[in-house]
C-alpha cells in the first residue's frame, strides 16, 4: 500500500500498480501531466497566451478601443491631439487614412516632416492665417479681420465667404466688393460726391466700379418712392449723396431739408426684358440736382452706346427703345431727353427749383429691407425725426391694400402736383385753379369742380392740345389714366 503523508489521500495495490505502468495508459498520464505543468508554469509565471492586437495602428489594443466604444478599425478613432505620437507608423492602415483632414495622407505627412494630427492648411475667417497659428497668436480665427493687416497685405482668400463678407477697412464697402472694384479691402479709401458739373459722371464719384453698374460709393445712398412719376414706363435707379459731416434734416412730412453740396440723381433705363432682369438693361440719362449756396442746379448726362460713360449734355435727342415686358410683349418707345432748362416747369415753385420725390411721406416705407427714413437715421444722415408711426405715409398708386382715393390721390401728389400746388407752373394761389397736393382736402383742391377737365387733360398727350403732364412722356400711362378716372367717376 502506498499512502501519501498521514492521512492516505490515495491506496493502491502494489500488484494493481505493477499492471498500470505495464499498461500504455500509463504513458499518456505522464504525457498529461508534463503538459499540465506547462501550463501551470505559465500562469505561475504571470504570462498571457492571447496577442495584443490593434488593427488600425492608432496605438490602442483592439480590446482597450471595445472597452472604450471607439472603433478598432478607425486610425483616426479616438481622434489624438496635435502632437500625438502613439501611432505605429509601420500600419498600413495608418498611413493610408488622413487623421487631420487636410487633403494629405498620414503617411505622406510623415514624409513632409508635418504633423498628421494637426490640419495646417484650415483658415476658416480666410485671413491666410492658419487656424493653429491664429490660436497660438491669440487671434479670433472665425474674425477676418483679426489680426488687423497693413495696407499692402495680399495674402487673404478672396474666395472665402466670410472674408468676402466682412470689411476690414470699415469703409463701407465689403472685402469681397473691393476686391470686385479693385479697391484695397485694408484701406480706407471713401470718397464723397463731388458737387460739380464735370464732363463725365464718372468724374462725381458716385459710383465705383463700372460706373454702368451703378454700384454707389458709401458715401452715395440709393432710394426711391413708395409712389413714383410715370415716364414712358422707364425704370429710375435714385440716389442721395451728402457730403462728409453734413445731415438731412427732417420737415414735416413733406421734403426733407438738405445741405448745402448735396448731390441728387436719377438714372432713366429700361430692362431689356423685363421677365429676366439679367438680361441687360439700356441706360439713357442721369439728370442731376446740385445744391450750392442754398440754391439747386439742374444736369443732364447722357449714357453712350457702350453703357460705360454718361456725358453732360445740353441736347435733347430722342432715343428709341424696344424691350420685352413682364408679360412677354414687344414694346417700343421714343424715349424723349427733355432740355435741361424744362425741368425747371416741374422743378420750380415760386420760381425757385426744388427736388419733388424725397420727401418724408414718399420714402417712409420699407425698402431694401428696412424702412428708408430709419436706414438715414441709423447711418447719421437724417435729424430731427419723430418717431416713425408719427409721419404720415404716401399711399403706394397700384397698391389695393389702400383705398381708390388714397391711391389716385397719392398717384395725383407725385404725378400732378408740381404744377398744381401753390407757386408751382400752374399756380394754385390763383382763384379757381385746383391743387393736388395729398395733403389738401377734396373741397380746397377743387376736385369735383375739375373732374371733367381732369378726365379730358390725362387721357391727352402732350402733343395734342391741352394734356396733364405737359411734358416728360410721349405714351400715355394707361393703368395711371384708368386710376385717376375711376376716381373722378365716383365724385
Amino acid at each position: 500500500m502506498i499512502s501519501l503523508g498521514e492521512t492516505p489521500l490515495i491506496t493502491i495495490s502494489l500488484s494493481v500498480l505493477k499492471d498500470f505502468i505495464k499498461s500504455s495508459n500509463f504513458l499518456k498520464l505522464v504525457v498529461l501531466v508534463g503538459l499540465l505543468a506547462i501550463v501551470a508554469c505559465k500562469s505561475d509565471s504571470g504570462g498571457d497566451s492571447t496577442i495584443d492586437l490593434d488593427s488600425d495602428g492608432d496605438g490602442i489594443t483592439d480590446e482597450q478601443e471595445e472597452l472604450n466604444g471607439t472603433n478598432k478599425n478607425n486610425p483616426c478613432d479616438p481622434k489624438p491631439t496635435s502632437g500625438y505620437t502613439g501611432y505605429d507608423a509601420n500600419s498600413t492602415v495608418w498611413l493610408a487614412a488622413d487623421c487631420d483632414i487636410d487633403g494629405i495622407s498620414n503617411a505622406q505627412e510623415l514624409t513632409d516632416g508635418s504633423d498628421p494630427f494637426l490640419n495646417e492648411s484650415k483658415d476658416s475667417d480666410g485671413d491666410g492665417i492658419p487656424d493653429y497659428l491664429e490660436v497660438a497668436n491669440g487671434s479670433d480665427e472665425n474674425n477676418p479681420c483679426d489680426p488687423l493687416q497693413e495696407v499692402g497685405y495680399d495674402g487673404y482668400n478672396a474666395l472665402n465667404s466670410v472674408w468676402a463678407a466682412s470689411d476690414c477697412d470699415a469703409d463701407g464697402v465689403s472685402n469681397g466688393d473691393e476686391v470686385s472694384a479693385s479697391t484695397n479691402p485694408y484701406l480706407d479709401d471713401t470718397v464723397y460726391a463731388v458737387a460739380e458739373f464735370l464732363p463725365k459722371l464718372s468724374e462725381l464719384k458716385l459710383f465705383r466700379g463700372n460706373i454702368g453698374d451703378l454700384l454707389p460709393n458709401p458715401t452715395t445712398h440709393e432710394y426711391s418712392l413708395s409712389t413714383p412719376l410715370y415716364s414712358d414706363y422707364a425704370y429710375k435707379f435714385r440716389t442721395i449723396s451728402l457730403p462728409e459731416g453734413a445731415q438731412m434734416t427732417y420737415d414735416g412730412s413733406g421734403l426733407l431739408q438738405f445741405p448745402d453740396n448735396t448731390v441728387i440723381t436719377k438714372t432713366f433705363y429700361y430692362y431689356n426684358d423685363e421677365r429676366n432682369f439679367d438680361s441687360g438693361r439700356k441706360l439713357i440719362e442721369t439728370r442731376l440736382l446740385i445744391k450750392k449756396n442754398g440754391v439747386w442746379t439742374m444736369g443732364n448726362y447722357l449714357w453712350n452706346e457702350e453703357q460705360t460713360e454718361a456725358n453732360l449734355s445740353n441736347s435733347a435727342p430722342t432715343v428709341p427703345v424696344n424691350w420685352i415686358d413682364g408679360n412677354g410683349a414687344s414694346q417700343t418707345v421714343n424715349y424723349q431727353v427733355p432740355f435741361s432748362i424744362n425741368c425747371t416747369q416741374c422743378h420750380n415753385v415760386n420760381s425757385t427749383p426744388i427736388p419733388i420725390g424725397p420727401k418724408a411721406r414718399n420714402l417712409n416705407f420699407e425698402y431694401n429691407g428696412q424702412n428708408q427714413l430709419q436706414y438715414f437715421i441709423d447711418k447719421g444722415l437724417l435729424t430731427g425725426v419723430p418717431a416713425l408711426s408719427e409721419i404720415e405715409r404716401l399711399p403706394a398708386w397700384d397698391d389695393s391694400n389702400f383705398s381708390l382715393a388714397q391711391r389716385a390721390r397719392a398717384y395725383m401728389d407725385v404725378n400732378c402736383a408740381h404744377c398744381h400746388q401753390p407757386g408751382g407752373n400752374h399756380n394754385a394761389n390763383t382763384p379757381g385753379r385746383p391743387d393736388f397736393r395729398y395733403e389738401v382736402s377734396l373741397a380746397d383742391g377743387l376736385f369735383v369742380e375739375f373732374k371733367d377737365d381732369i378726365k379730358n387733360r390725362t387721357e391727352t398727350l402732350p402733343a395734342y392740345g391741352p394734356s396733364m403732364p405737359q411734358i416728360g412722356i410721349t405714351e400715355i400711362h394707361t393703368e395711371g389714366i384708368d386710376l385717376i378716372h375711376q376716381y373722378m367717376d365716383t365724385l
